[in-house]
């Protein structure tokens, strides 16, 4: 009986062995006690055909400690799930992404299983359509793992994550906790998995794009190199270099393209898009921002042409717009231009209706859950945040949301009485981009934007980087796609982005070879 059992132990011992000779991040350091007391990190095994090619890799879904730094007391306990392609301890580290989505308050779930992990919800790859029953998982024909190890972060008060004491929220639901946080995060996931060698890169959509930067900027303070930064959806995040004129002057061609769309423009302008988008925007730079920028001594005249020009780009009637102000709201703009359908346009994507926008996707989220508890093995009964909610003493079963709880504490309050923004964060960013680039002159950034998303616009992101002093503004690369918010729901932005992203990383890892290799 012993030789039995002695045989069956070689035999482990030699699968062990086996399993041992493919990296992924299961390899952790060894764990303190006090590690013990909070992790909960589960490793599963999958494979996603992606064109010719087999990717095999690693999934790793668990949670990490933010601890105080003075006392080391866990304040918050972050979700992650990462993938790492299995390869052999003699290849080269791959490069490592961190991605998160933004809100604040919102979980990674699109990114994650809309955008760029190896898997995705199928869907029709078409916004505008009739939704697919979105009940079943695909192979991801545009992951990104191919080019990068992702790490699909959820911070704190989203997903799985959580303060581990109520009086503890606070401190991570602020625009700088939430840097600090995020930027601990990274800290840890590096020191538990070994990965200080890897290129790094940060990814964030929407308010994640602050996210990415700022966590940027505070990784460069703490001399941890950040070789590149990807910011979808939201904007450039260098601060504040644009008056509020102007930025509502650029708003111009995004409101032209959805008149576009809709086939409200006139006859010649209604031929040719990307002529369109041109004069809209020519237009909004030579002659509307520097109008609004003097409109208190405009003559009458003058506004009258402003007005009609306005009308003309946006397809709306000039007696709909304000002649005092010059000016067209986003809600404005979404509530008039169907008014004729008693339709009001999408915030993230002016394509859709917003009725067709905000409709429930129960499957959608059951799929995503079933993943993440069955798949993925993270077997747990805490809720997911922003698919599920749980136990809420004192609310009237109403969720207390995050982002209504968020301490935008990046610059100082607006003035008494003004009213709340729908189309960006209160305050605007600060140049967190731009200072982590002059802490590190080799780091990049990518802006991608899509064309339909009514919160974005391309000319301005384009405008906002020209702004810059050259040896920032050589660093940064922008792009604009035939999409939304999440451009990615489309498939040929999804695939445009994923080419356009493919030589940025690429570019960047050699970049940054040659630059070590000359040191």
């Amino acid at each position: 009986m012993f030789s039995g059992a002695h045989h069956k132990f070689t035999l482990t011992l030699a699968l062990l062995c086996l399993t041992t000779a493919v990296h992924s991040f299961a390899q952790e350091r060894p764990k303190t006690a006090a590690d013990q007391s909070t992790d909960q990190i589960v490793t599963t095994h999958h494979q996603a055909r992606v064109g010719q090619r087999l990717l095999k890799y690693t999934a790793t879904a668990g949670l990490l400690p933010i601890r105080n730094n003075e006392t080391g007391e866990i304040h918050g306990n972050m979700f992650f799930v990462a993938y790492a392609l299995d390869r052999s301890p003699a290849e080269a580290r791959r490069p490592l992404m961190f991605l998160w989505n933004g809100g604040p308050g919102a979980n990674a779930t699109l990114v994650h299983l809309s955008g760029f992990g190896p898997k995705r919800v199928k869907s029709n790859d078409d916004p505008t359509a009739p939704r697919d029953c979105e009940c079943e998982m695909e192979d991801n024909q545009t992951t990104w793992l191919d080019q990068a190890d992702l790490v699909f972060v959820d911070p704190i008060g989203t997903g799985f994550s959580r303060p581990t004491r109520a009086e503890y929220g606070a401190e991570f639901y602020s625009t700088l906790g939430d840097i600090a946080s995020v930027a601990e995060f990274v800290r840890v996931f590096l020191t538990r998995f070994d990965a200080w060698d890897a290129p790094l890169f940060l990814a964030g959509e929407s308010y994640g794009t602050w996210r990415a930067a700022g966590v940027a900027e505070a990784l460069e303070q703490k001399n941890i190199n950040v070789a590149g930064v990807i910011l979808i959806s939201g904007g450039v995040a260098a601060g504040n270099l644009v008056s509020d004129d102007m930025r509502a002057a650029l708003f111009v061609p995004t409101r032209a393209a959805t008149a576009f769309y809709y086939k409200k423009l006139s006859p010649d302008l209604q031929n040719d898009l990307n002529g369109t988008l041109q004069k809209a925007q020519t237009w909004a730079l030579k002659e509307y921002g520097p109008a609004l920028a003097k409109r208190d001594t405009l003559t009458d005249a003058e506004r009258q042409a402003i007005l009609g020009q306005l009308a003309r780009f946006t397809g709306l009637d000039s007696s709909l717009l304000d002649a005092k102000t010059l000016i067209l709201p986003r809600q404005q703009f979404a509530e008039s231009l169907l008014r004729d359908r008693k339709q009001t346009l999408a915030r993230f994507d002016t394509r859709l209706s917003a009725a067709a926008e905000s409709s429930a996707r129960p499957a959608r989220n059951l799929l995503i859950l079933k993943y993440l508890r069955n798949t993925l093995q993270f077997q747990t009964d805490l809720p997911y945040q922003g698919i599920e909610d749980g136990f809420l003493p004192n609310s009237g079963g109403r969720p207390f949301s995050v982002g209504n709880r968020w301490n935008y504490n990046q610059g100082p309050p607006p003035p008494a009485g003004t009213p709340p923004s729908t189309d960006a964060p209160p305050g605007g960013s600060q140049p967190w981009l731009t200072r982590a680039i002059k802490l590190d002159p080799s780091l990049r950034a990518f802006v991608a934007a899509g064309l339909y998303d009514s919160l974005n616009s391309c000319p301005l992101n384009d405008y906002v980087i020209d702004q810059l002093e050259p040896a920032v503004k050589r660093n940064i690369t922008a792009r604009c796609y035939e999409g939304g918010h999440m451009m990615y729901e489309s498939r040929g932005a999804r695939q445009q982005l994923k080419q356009d992203v493919s030589k940025f990383l690429q570019e960047t890892v050699a970049a940054g070879r040659q630059s070590s290799a000359g040191q």
